[in-house]
């Protein structure tokens, strides 16, 4: 008799809640809108106020079956009795945030390691997040433009002694910033930049155009977007040849931090802003260490205007960050360490040359955008590992677990199968 059952358990779909699993015997739930009935006195029938949505709440019977399920409830103990809400992952329901609101087990009557579950959930929501994303994405600008003020600053005051030897001073500091706008010219016409510029284009492009969390009007056509990018080659192109006819420090910090902005707005997708500016931020430049007079000012000019450029870049990239939507807390913590490997190799370039104001813009962006960023992550859904006990199509998990068969693009490009009707009985997924 334990066989059968234990056979009968095996196929019963799969749930799990905070990585525990059991199967699922029966469930249900509850939704609605929350109403306020009103009586009054001489007036026939009632008043229905409106008072909201409900809570979404879900009932479960689940079952535990084998040798393991006395250290599967305990598990599940352990899960129901931790603060705040979990993950559920439900076959039909999909992943949600949950909170356990009742939680009983019994062992069968009869049977040994035969256990019997059930659960209510109430699914979770959060109302302070995009009050505190806003405020920390404006943060975020304003570290930006600190960084550009204070690096400007710092390059006038630290170059202006060398700009005086003469003019073939300001045409190595011309000729370094040239070199590094030649990555921006090459950059904006890359088959990257043209293939991001689709994702404000309405539709549904798969696994083969992501949209990166961007919201479209539905005004965009191919026409528009065509000529958007057009318009953001002439301007970058403009601003490039304008750089190299300026005549003074102060001048070229201007254009510098104005190239890079220029190049992040002609850009639709924030990823794809990030993945340009990146080399824009780590440039260094040919120096020729020298004693003699003229050789020292050329050597500082050089420098000085490579330390411009990188920081311009960084700048832009914290702006882009604030834009940008990670698809998972993984991906949101990725970006933190890279973020801060990016920023702490030039805070020590700072440090070193004793340049305290850029020292501590570079800090406080970098800071802020890593808060930003690990503020965002604590929403996002995790990579949760997906088992089935069947082979299903990708169309069938999707609307399985995000009750969305659209999905279905990310699950195979995540998954990787031999063919989309055939998944793998366990792959990695988002939680939600």
């Amino acid at each position: 008799m334990s066989e059968t059952l234990a056979r009968t358990a095996s196929e019963y779909l799969q749930c799990s809640f905070r990585g525990v699993p059991f199967a699922v015997v029966a469930n249900g739930g509850s939704n609605g809108r929350k109403q306020a009935e009103h009586d009054y006195p001489g007036r026939d029938g009632i008043s229905v106020e409106d008072m909201g949505q409900r809570a979404r709440r879900y009932r479960i019977v689940g079952v535990l079956v084998g040798a393991f399920c006395y250290t599967q409830r305990d598990l599940l103990n352990i899960a129901a009795e931790q603060a705040g809400p979990g993950l559920l992952m439900h076959p039909s329901v999909g992943l949600i945030k949950a909170a356990v609101t009742r939680y009983e087990w019994q062992e069968r009557a009869g049977y040994r390691n035969v256990i019997d579950l059930e659960f209510e959930f109430v699914e979770q929501k959060d109302l302070l997040s995009s009050l505190i994303v806003t405020a920390l994405h404006a943060a975020v600008a304003v570290a930006s433009l600190a960084l550009q003020s204070a690096s400007s600053s710092s390059y006038s005051k630290r170059v202006s002694a060398s700009w005086a030897v003469g003019g073939s001073v300001g045409a190595a500091a011309r000729a370094v910033a040239s070199d590094w706008a030649g990555t921006i010219t090459s950059v904006c016409r890359s088959p990257q930049v043209i293939a991001g510029s689709a994702s404000v284009l309405s539709g549904n492009y798969g696994r083969y155009i992501g949209t990166g969390g961007i919201e479209t009007d539905g005004t965009a056509t191919i026409t528009s977007v065509l000529a958007t990018v057009t318009a953001g080659r002439d301007a970058l192109d403009a601003d490039v040849s304008a750089m190299a006819e300026v005549d003074d420090q102060d001048a070229l910090a201007s254009a510098v931090n104005a190239l890079t902005e220029t190049l992040r707005s002609s850009i639709a997708d924030p990823a794809i802003q990030i993945a340009v500016l990146w080399p824009l931020a780590s440039y260094s430049a040919s120096v020729i260490a020298s004693t003699a007079p003229i050789g020292a000012a050329l050597a500082t000019a050089q420098t000085e205007t490579a330390a411009l450029c990188r920081r311009a870049g960084l700048a832009s990239i914290g702006n882009a960050c604030s834009e940008w939507e990670p698809a998972s807390s993984d991906q949101a913590q990725d970006m933190i360490s890279a973020i801060t490997s990016l920023f702490e190799a030039e805070e020590t370039v700072s440090g070193d040359e004793g340049d305290d104001d850029a020292w501590q813009a570079l800090r406080e962006l970098r800071v802020q955008i890593c808060e930003d960023l690990q503020q965002r992550a604590a929403r996002l859904p995790d990579i949760v590992t997906i088992v089935r006990n069947a082979s299903l199509p990708a169309l069938v998990l999707g609307q399985q677990l995000y009750a969305d068969a659209g999905r279905s693009d990310e699950l195979i490009a995540r998954a990787d199968p031999v063919h989309p009707a055939f998944m793998p009985l366990q792959f990695e997924a988002l939680s939600a």
